[in-house]
Parts: C-alpha cells; structure tokens; sequence
C-alpha cells in the first residue's frame, strides 16, 4: 500500500486545476508544492493537505501572514483572549506568574452564549406567564453551570497535555522574548516544570500582558491547539492588503510605457501615484518593522 499522503484522484484534481501535468503524485514535495501554489488554490482543494501539522505549514510564508492577519484583526479574535488562552495554557498562565486561583471561566463566552440561548432564543415568550419565565431562567442558569463545568474540566486536560510537552521536552521558540520577560518564566513547556512551582506575581496586569503575547507566538508557530484550517487555508477577509498590492505593482511593471509625443514616456510616474494613493488611504507601502515581521 502507498504510504503517499494523497490518494491519486486528490493529486489530479489539484494538477488539472492548476493545469499542470497530469501524474499520481506531486511534482514537489507537499510543503514546497504549497509554497508555491497555495495563493491558486480554493479551500475544497487545500483541504486535502490537512495531513501537515500546522507547525510544518508555518514554514510557508502565506500562511504565516495569514495567521499575523488573523492575529491582528479588529476586534481581536476572541481565541487570543487571555480568558479563552488560560483555558487551553493553563500551566503557562502560572508559570507567567498568573493567579491560578482566579476565576477561569467567570466571563466565558461559550457559558454566556448558553446561558442566553435559552433565555432568548430557546423558549423564553414576553407574553408567557411569570413561572414559566423564571424556569426557563433556571434552565439557562443550569445550562451555563454544565459549560462552566466542562471547562473546568477541559482545564485539566490542557495541563496533563502540558506536562506532556515537559515529559517530551517539546520546544517552543523564545528567540523573540525579551531578556527580561525570559528571567521570570518558571518553567515554560520544553523546559524542566515538573514541580509546577507558583508564584504569583502581584501585578496581574502585566501577567496578562506577557501571557498574551505568549499565547500570540505560539499560535503564529503552529504550537496552539485549535484548528487552523480555517485560517491557513482561507483568504484573510477583504484579502490580503499585502498581496493585492504586490498584485498591483507587478501589473504596472509588466505594462509597457507608451511615448508621448515630445518623447515622454507615458505611465512613468504611475506606480509612484498608486504607492502615494495608497500612502493617503494610510496603507503600509511595505512590511515594516514591528514587534512581528514575519
């Protein structure tokens, strides 16, 4: 039995949609066939390359800039939160310092949502009786305690899966940590915690501060737990403002200037407007430094 990851009918369908030669397998290896043709491909077709870790797929720069797009949309995604990573990097939060004592899921989303699922939305009528709407107020309270429950739960999980990562000695990178964030991080995953000892730091504040950015590089490096697809396989919404302009500059480099009359080339200072236009509507003209320039 073949040991490729994809089966010859998913290889064809992506060599004739990209109208390449026909064959059973890849031209190249799937990273580097990826690197090259990922922008051309739609997501029913980039599915079938789920085989790869999203560790192996941060290698591939569009993907890396799609996860900093995500990463620093507005508002921010909800899953970078401190109270939604808490959930999945519970050890790290008291590793950072973070009182492991505090409520985790007080303000959970996903408790809210059920909560009001059924005192909105589920069977709560203005113009039934008083009784009924103070059981189906009960019903949304239990249904908020059973999804607090079960983050609690899933809580614990996450630190068994961290302690995992101690035993395995699975290394995230630090080489973009400051000096002096990297002192006071008792045993971060990869490194020896097993005695998973606490101090909790009094300023909470900048805990959270240091945990999120945390959490951010491990999601942009393939580390975090949650399902990428949707974001390494899709186009950022609106697009990419990035590729769009890279898009827009090659069509005015491949365009031959036309001459004028008095011998002028016509379109010369075209490109240099487009950059001034796009300036004006306060666009970067290209990747600057930042704290993530990927």
């Amino acid at each position: 039995m073949s040991q490729y990851p994809l089966s010859p009918d998913q290889v064809q369908s992506i060599l004739s949609y990209l109208d390449l030669p026909p064959s059973d397998i890849l031209p190249l290896p799937p990273i580097a066939f990826l690197t090259q043709h990922i922008s051309n491909l739609p997501p029913s077709l980039l599915q079938h390359f789920t085989f790869l870790t999203p560790k192996q797929l941060t290698s591939i720069p569009t993907i890396k800039h799609r996860r900093l797009l995500y990463a620093t949309s507005n508002p921010k995604p909800s899953i970078l939160s401190v109270s939604q990573g808490r959930l999945r990097w519970p050890l790290l939060w008291e590793r950072l310092g973070g009182d492991p004592f505090s409520a985790i899921n007080e303000n959970s989303q996903s408790a809210i949502e059920e909560e009001q699922w059924v005192s909105e939305g589920f069977m709560n009528d203005p113009n039934s009786d008083r009784e009924k709407n103070q059981q189906v107020k009960k019903l949304g309270g239990f249904l908020r305690v059973l999804e607090e429950e079960r983050e609690s739960e899933n809580v614990r999980i996450a630190k068994r899966m961290e302690r995992r990562l101690d035993n395995q000695g699975e290394e995230f990178d630090d080489s973009d940590s400051e000096e002096e964030e990297n002192e006071d991080l008792n045993g971060l995953p990869g490194q020896d915690a097993r005695s998973d000892k606490i101090e909790v730091k009094e300023d909470q504040e900048e805990v959270e501060r240091l945990f999120e950015k945390r959490i951010l590089e491990i999601f942009l490096d393939g580390m975090d737990t949650i399902d990428y697809t949707s974001i390494d396989f899709h186009e950022p919404p609106g697009g990419d403002p990035i590729a769009m302009r890279d898009e827009e500059d090659r069509y005015f480099d491949d365009e031959e200037p036309s001459r004028t009359p008095n011998g002028h080339d016509q379109g010369a200072g075209h490109e240099s407007s487009v950059h001034s236009r796009l300036n004006e509507d306060g666009e970067q003209t290209q990747n600057g430094q930042g704290e993530y320039d990927y």
